[in-house]
């Protein structure tokens, strides 16, 4: 019982006091009316009760003088406990004790114990952190107590909890990456594409995702032809995060084409994931461990991927897009040279290098991207969506569908998503689209990328028929 009681209303306080009250009396009501029987003289019968059990009769005593003032004696120690710890309602007692007084304390006992040690650490970089054999046993102990329960005293994690012992990280695997998913968490969700491409599209795409990491004879050739399609401009579009080559994109979708599976790499295993989608959520651990200490969790969660004290050499890290007409020419030619050849000839659209307006266009899509909290199309886009426009003209009928990242009120997020779809719509009516051949459809899961992305916030704009 404590004050959160009263959240709800006061009652509760006196109805617990009344109880323990009432308990009292009524214990000792209980020793008393059984204390009646007077000890028996020198040479007096003792009555029996009347009853007999097998020849055994139950004589008339009175209770033992010892075990009555043991009885009293706990009686008062009740009293007095209550006195002086809670158990009265809201009362603290005279003593003011709790539970997390006490955890406080004791936190603050071992800071001031083993305080000077942690900033010890703290001043040594992570990768000296990593090797030290006393950091890294303070580290095993703070993983056992917060970690094991999802990632396994192996590290090697399980079915929905990620192995940490490899170098397949969503999130990055560096130590800043590392100790930023540690500090704050992360959540993870992937929409349920069931519905949208239905039971033999996502047995198609489930083939052609098999295709890209496992060998010939494990998947069906014909439904990954067709399921390469739908990954590619299927209603899931499922290259935006997972890659034009299913390599994945860092912080939205993991990478397709290698042998780790979070949820499982069998058949029935992808077919049950694009089915239903997935949620995953790693809990932040800033109200338990302070900046020392998560420099040391830190250092031994890289080193279990690191062992040799040595970060592996980096990866070409893959953006959902490749060129964008706002984006300046030194830095869109830069990323046409880094980013990956893509399997069509067309290159697949990428997000503006800056927080700003931009619009890209491949095969039939148009995708503009829009600045933080902002509705604004960009300038260039009727010179860069001129097929679009025309296919619109011609009396094809073109999807707009607005996106947003996950940062952010989900309600405004909402509101701002649908305001910059009509923005959009009325850029195309503006062009000489007629209305009747533009639909505003809300897509099944609005949220498109985790964090302050700007993959997330677009609208596409899709020619049907």
């Amino acid at each position: 019982m404590n004050t959160t009681s009263q959240f709800t209303s006061s009652f509760w306080h006196f109805y617990i006091i009344a109880i323990v009250v009432v308990s009292f009396i009524g214990l000792a009501w209980l020793l008393l009316s059984q204390n009646v029987v007077k000890p028996p003289k020198k040479g007096e019968e003792v009555k029996t009760m009347g009853h007999s059990w097998d020849g055994i009769e139950e004589y008339n005593n009175p209770l033992p003088r010892w075990w009555f003032w043991l009885y009293v004696l706990t009686w008062f120690f009740g009293i007095g406990y209550l006195a002086m710890y809670p158990g009265l309602g809201d009362y603290k007692g005279r003593f003011g004790w709790s539970s997390t007084g006490q955890y406080q304390e004791e936190v603050k006992a071992a800071n001031q114990e083993y305080g000077s040690l942690y900033a010890k650490f703290a001043k040594m970089p992570i990768e000296q952190v990593a090797k030290d054999p006393e950091a890294k046993a303070i580290g095993q102990n703070m993983f056992n107590t917060y970690c094991i329960q999802c990632h396994g005293s192996d590290a090697k994690g399980s079915k929905g909890f990620p192995n940490l012992t490899d170098h397949d990280w969503l999130w990055g695997g560096d130590p800043a990456k590392i100790q930023e998913t540690i500090k704050s968490g992360r959540k993870a969700t992937m929409a349920a594409w069931g519905p949208a491409l239905g039971e033999e599209g996502v047995k198609d795409v489930a083939h052609y995702v098999m295709s890209l990491s496992k060998k010939e004879g494990q998947y069906d050739p014909d439904r990954a032809v067709r399921g390469k399609a739908l990954f590619h401009g299927g209603p899931a579009n499922c290259y935006t995060c997972h890659g034009d080559k299913g390599q994945g994109v860092q912080g939205v979708g993991p990478n397709l084409t290698d042998d780790v599976w979070l949820w499982g790499g069998t058949q029935k295993n992808i077919i049950e994931t694009i089915t239903n989608g997935r949620n995953s959520t790693m809990p932040a651990w800033d109200n338990f461990l302070d900046k020392d200490k998560l420099h040391i969790m830190t250092a031994y969660v890289w080193g279990l991927s690191n062992k040799d004290g040595k970060a592996p050499a980096p990866k070409a890290v893959a953006t959902p897009v490749q060129s964008v007409a706002s984006a300046p020419a030194a830095a869109s030619a830069a990323q046409a040279s880094a980013a990956p050849a893509p399997a069509s000839a067309v290159s697949a659209p990428t997000v503006p290098a800056a927080d700003k307006a931009g619009v890209s266009y491949d095969a039939g899509k148009g995708i503009f991207y829009f600045a933080t909290g902002k509705s604004d199309v960009a300038a260039e886009a009727d010179k860069v969506v001129a097929d679009l426009v025309k296919a619109g003209k011609e009396g094809k009928k073109l999807v707009v569908s607005g996106y947003t990242d996950s940062t952010g009120n989900a309600a405004a997020n909402a509101a701002l998503s649908k305001k910059r779809a009509e923005a959009v719509q009325a850029f195309l009516t503006k062009q000489g689209v007629d209305t009747k051949n533009i639909e505003l459809r809300k897509p099944e899961n609005t949220t498109a990328a985790q964090g302050n992305d700007a993959a997330g916030r677009r609208v596409e704009v899709k020619v049907e028929g």
